[in-house]
């Protein structure tokens, strides 16, 4: 069952089964938290879970699934790079019933908003307003940020051409390298 039913509470754990080509079973257990993902499957005999944060997914990605008699089908899933720790969150069939979900589940994790347009391309739903995501989680810088250069660095003068010499295609720059001409 995908939890097409299951709506997102404030502080409920949802457990579920899914759909998984590569596991034993064909099935896969999906324990799904505001502070943790939790994946389990066996494969080849060999049981594991695997728990990711929320803040490991790119989003809560809306997608359209299929086209057939009865009209499109939507899906809303947790986007993740590996698809393998991707999360289908629900199926709909009627397009409010998947932009409802599809804003539940962005609000229950705190994930920005992903469509897809072009198969395989997940994009945000709002455009970038400054470099910030409009209507979405906040993007924010990994590593160091901007830093100030060191104060004797700061006082060097940059380079000037006609001080630098040029070097000779025949001479040996360092010991057994010569430079290709």
């Amino acid at each position: 069952m995908i939890a097409s039913a299951l709506k997102p509470s404030s502080l409920a754990t949802r457990r579920f089964e899914a759909p998984d080509e590569r596991a034993d079973g064909g099935r896969r257990v999906v324990m799904l938290a505001r502070d943790r993902v939790l994946i389990a499957r066996g494969v080849a005999g060999v049981f594991m879970r695997i728990a990711l944060k929320p803040c490991a997914y790119r989003g809560v990605l809306l997608r359209l699934l299929r086209l057939d008699d009865a009209g499109f089908h939507y899906e809303v899933r947790l986007a993740h790079r590996d698809p393998d720790f991707g999360v289908a969150l629900a199926e709909c069939a009627d397009e409010a019933e998947a932009e409802a979900a599809w804003s539940h589940w962005a609000r229950f994790f705190g994930l920005p908003k992903l469509v897809e347009r072009v198969e395989g391309f997940p994009e945000t739903q709002s455009p970038m307003i400054g470099g910030i995501v409009a209507r979405g989680a906040v993007q924010r810088r990994r590593g160091r940020g901007l830093r100030r250069r060191p104060r004797f660095l700061a006082r060097r003068k940059v380079g000037r051409p006609e001080l630098c010499e040029r070097v000779a295609a025949d001479r040996e720059l360092f010991a057994g390298w010569r430079p290709e001409v």
